[in-house]
């Protein structure tokens, strides 16, 4: 099996500079019709590092959660995101050394989810990702010996890391305390992570790639420690599964990692540590149950099992009582979609389908990012179906001001090419009064095809420009080079760079 280290070495300088701007800039929540990719090729004709960009404020995103409650997401300033991966990539010899270092006691990969070469895939990063061919299930092995498994987690991760901690965990806090007014390349990396959050020390951005290779900057060190001690659990992110042969050894895992964990200024989640005897089933009952459904009176269709409208009932149902009896745990309704996908459902199943669908994301808006890639896409969901969701989940996103849905809707509205008459004569006020970027930009755009005067949206990004950092897309692709300044002025005067794709411009 791989060590975390093989994966890190493979990458190279040249690599993890390209892909955290050109692939990783950008959240995978937010709809996909942005693109760093032509701003990436323009960064390549500057002078590196640029030296006026300093103390960035950011795009705020809020995407839904699976407990229907809002995650604080970001989207970098991009000349100082440019400056952060060019100090990593300059640097990546001594970060890959730095994991080199601290992964050498480990006996399988602790860390799970990190940064990685993936098939058919520019990015990085990606959560969630899986490839046991690689990576193997160590949990198979560490848990023979054990009588019970221990979970917990960092509270608010990513927004407690404390800047000053990444030279911590490089250099040591003494040597860096000393060093601290020096111009070290570990110092570096905590000032250009800093720029991207108005020179603030508390906080990473939610969404950047780069933010979670600084975070595994500082887990790695302290994985080394926990190893050390002799403790065998694995880390998702800031989630730690730790098993050991009794409750007192469980207690006392909690106690080491707190401790480790303060070296950073970070703590556990109290709420969220939990000691569990064992046995456990390895996967989640739920899981098998969905798995061991049995769909009666399938047939054939091109080779790809179909369902009728009677078994696709039968499942949905079944999927709801199980995920009402799991507490509402999205997963399941999340895992019940994506096995749908993979089947053929007829013309009526897929009328009754998309039905049971339009009903359940306007309960649970978090499904919004499933529909895409796992309902529209497979399914070949009819343009007036996707419409008539469409429309409920922009009236959802005014209702509760939670305008991720209202962006959902416009981008379909792009993407499937339709018109969305319930909205048009608001949409300029309701976008300005989101103040929203994603939204704004896509109502602008949405607008645009319509071929409705854009002077308004004009005047909305002239009235953001004192605050031009948190709106700076929706500005950027609105004003023309004339109207905007300094690197954002030659960006477009030169390069005519766009943060769009081609296809919605």
């Amino acid at each position: 099996m791989n060590k975390y280290s093989d994966y890190t070495n493979e990458i190279s300088s040249s690599e993890i500079y390209d892909r955290l701007i050109g692939c990783g800039m950008f959240a995978e929540k937010i709809p996909d019709f942005i693109s760093s990719s032509e701003f990436l090729n323009y960064t390549k004709t500057l002078t590196l590092p640029i030296t006026n960009v300093k103390d960035k404020d950011y795009v705020r995103y809020s995407s839904m959660r699976n407990i229907n409650v809002p995650r604080q997401m970001a989207i970098p300033e991009p000349f100082a995101y440019c400056n952060l991966c060019n100090c990593i990539s300059t640097n990546w010899n001594k970060i890959q050394k730095h994991f080199e270092f601290e992964t050498r006691n480990q006996e399988y990969k602790v860390s799970r989810i990190h940064l990685r070469k993936m098939d058919n895939n520019c990015s990085l990063f990606e959560m969630n990702y899986k490839n046991y061919f690689k990576d193997g299930s160590p949990e198979q092995d560490i848990v023979i010996k054990s009588k019970y498994v221990v979970s917990a987690d960092i509270s608010n991760f990513f927004p407690s890391i404390y800047s000053h901690s990444i030279a911590w965990a490089l250099k040591g806090k003494s040597v860096s305390k000393r060093l601290r007014n020096s111009s070290l390349w570990f110092n570096n990396l905590d000032f250009y992570s800093r720029n991207l959050k108005y020179g603030e020390t508390n906080g990473l951005l939610i969404g950047p790639h780069a933010s979670n290779l600084i975070s595994e900057i500082i887990l790695a060190k302290v994985d080394k420690v926990l190893i050390d001690k002799g403790y065998k659990y694995v880390r998702y992110i800031d989630d730690f599964t730790c098993y050991v042969e009794s409750y007192e050894k469980a207690e006392q895992f909690l106690i080491d990692l707190s401790e480790e964990l303060k070296k950073y200024e970070l703590k556990l989640n109290d709420k969220k540590s939990d000691i569990t005897p064992l046995p456990q089933a390895s996967v989640k009952g739920w899981v098998n149950k969905i798995n061991n459904f049995t769909f009666i009176n399938t047939y054939d269709f091109n080779g790809q099992e179909s369902l009728r409208t009677k078994e696709l009932k039968s499942f949905l149902d079944f999927v709801i009582q199980l995920f009402l009896d799991e507490q509402k745990d999205s997963s399941v309704l999340n895992y019940a979609i994506k096995i749908i996908a993979k089947k053929h459902i007829g013309r009526n199943a897929k009328s009754y389908f998309i039905k049971q669908i339009h009903h359940l994301v306007l309960l649970y808006p978090y499904l919004i990012h499933l529909l895409d890639e796992f309902v529209f896409t497979p399914h070949k969901i009819s343009k007036d179906s996707i419409k008539l969701i469409a429309e409920d989940v922009y009236s959802y996103g005014i209702k509760k001001r939670f305008f991720e849905s209202n962006s959902y809707a416009l981008f379909w509205a792009l993407k499937y090419d339709f018109k969305i008459d319930s909205i048009s004569t608001n949409l300029v006020l309701d976008s300005e009064k989101s103040e929203d970027s994603i939204f704004l930009l896509l109502a602008y755009l949405f607008d645009k095809k319509q071929g409705v005067n854009l002077v308004k949206y004009r005047k909305i990004a002239r009235n953001l420009k004192p605050d031009f950092d948190r709106y700076w897309l929706f500005i950027y692709e609105v004003l023309s080079w004339t109207e905007l300044s300094n690197e954002y002025r030659a960006m477009k005067k030169n390069s005519n760079v766009s943060f769009i794709k081609s296809s919605y411009r």
